[in-house]
């Protein structure tokens, strides 16, 4: 517990005053100028309890340490009380300003000195131990936090596993779709942060629940999802189905606690096959409606599907298939996702092109 009452003072007088006041209860060191008041306490800052400071001293005042121990942030850690022979309104707000706690006027009525330090460092107490206690909580709280996020995970990863096991993409698709919406989230946090705010918590959301983005492929028969060549105008409508048929299985997985995931796995699987101008499935949404999360990983769903291999056509090369989405061949997205499309075009293609076919 800090003990140490420290008197930055000039005058022998006020040193000895604070000091009987305050010996049989605190340490109380002094110092003659704010030079050696600043060198105490940065090699016993965890011993001092409070600081009377007065306002005029040689070296280096009252005032300007009081300045300096405000930008350190060293207010905040140990109350300061001023000291001076005035207490003219602007001195007392230019303290207070400052971060002084409390300012008293010389001479000095020791009981009401004693008292007002004495609430000070008792408040000063109250607080450190609220903000350990806070602290504590806190920790618990991420400690928590961290186990749900790594139990979500663990569940996607396993649904998703699901999914590649029964042939419907490539063993890296889902890794490819989860690396690009980061990049394509990312880009988006920081070119148009006004029109996205997406927080590091957010990019993780998206990252992880973009692997859940086809998992409703698990309820299309394997007769339409492993048929070689074209399917028929009504097979695809079945395999349309899987964006709301995939929102059904996420219901079911009742582990899926976290609310952020609840929801960003919803859009991705409902809306990722969207687009822009209102032609996607299977709401027809449009623009803005259309979760910023579901366009993200239905444009990086759109391009790996153009650089990957399918039983109807080979795969277009990445400089091919960057043209095609950007023409719109592959659907219409916002110019702003084109835009950050573009700005990561470089770095998509060296994370795609680690990945065989």
């Amino acid at each position: 517990m800090r003990n140490t009452i420290l008197v930055a003072d000039d005058d022998r007088e006020s040193r000895e005053i604070i000091k009987g006041i305050f010996a049989n209860k605190y340490n109380v060191e002094s110092v003659s100028n704010g030079r050696e008041a600043m060198e105490y306490l940065m090699s016993h800052h965890k011993d001092v309890a409070i600081l009377i400071l007065d306002m005029s001293m040689p070296v280096i005042d009252g005032r300007a340490l009081l300045k300096v121990l405000k930008l350190k942030g060293i207010t905040k850690r140990i109350p300061v009380l001023m000291t001076a022979e005035n207490d003219d309104i602007e001195f007392v707000d230019e303290c207070f300003e400052n971060g002084a706690r409390d300012v008293v006027r010389k001479p000095f009525v020791p009981s009401i000195l004693r008292g007002r330090i004495n609430n000070i460092i008792a408040l000063s107490r109250s607080r450190s131990q609220l903000e350990a206690v806070i602290n504590q909580q806190t920790a618990q709280i991420q400690e928590k936090n961290k186990e749900l996020w790594e139990f979500n995970n663990r569940i996607i990863e396993v649904m998703s596993t699901i999914v590649e096991f029964r042939n419907l993409e490539t063993s890296s698709h889902i890794k490819k779709i989860k690396g690009m919406s980061r990049m394509l989230a990312e880009t988006l946090s920081v070119i148009y942060p006004d029109d996205y705010q997406i927080s590091k918590e957010q990019l993780d959301v998206i990252e992880g629940a973009a692997a859940l983005h086809d998992i409703g492929m698990i309820a299309i028969p394997d007769s339409i999802l492993l048929k070689p060549g074209k399917l028929t105008s009504d097979e695809f409508e079945v395999v349309k189905s899987h964006t709301t048929l995939g929102c059904e299985v996420l219901k079911q997985i009742d582990e899926l606690k976290s609310d952020a995931y609840d929801k960003t796995s919803y859009n991705i699987c409902r809306y990722h096959h969207e687009r822009y101008d209102g032609s996607g499935y299977p709401d027809h949404l449009k623009g803005e409606n259309i979760p910023i999360e579901a366009q993200i990983v239905g444009l990086a769903d759109s391009y790996d599907s153009l650089i990957s291999d399918r039983s109807y056509r080979d795969a277009y090369d990445m400089k091919k298939a960057y043209q095609m989405i950007m023409r719109g061949e592959a659907g219409a997205f916002s110019d702003k996702l084109l835009d950050c499309f573009s700005r990561s075009q470089t770095m998509i293609e060296n994370f795609c092109g680690k990945f065989k076919n």
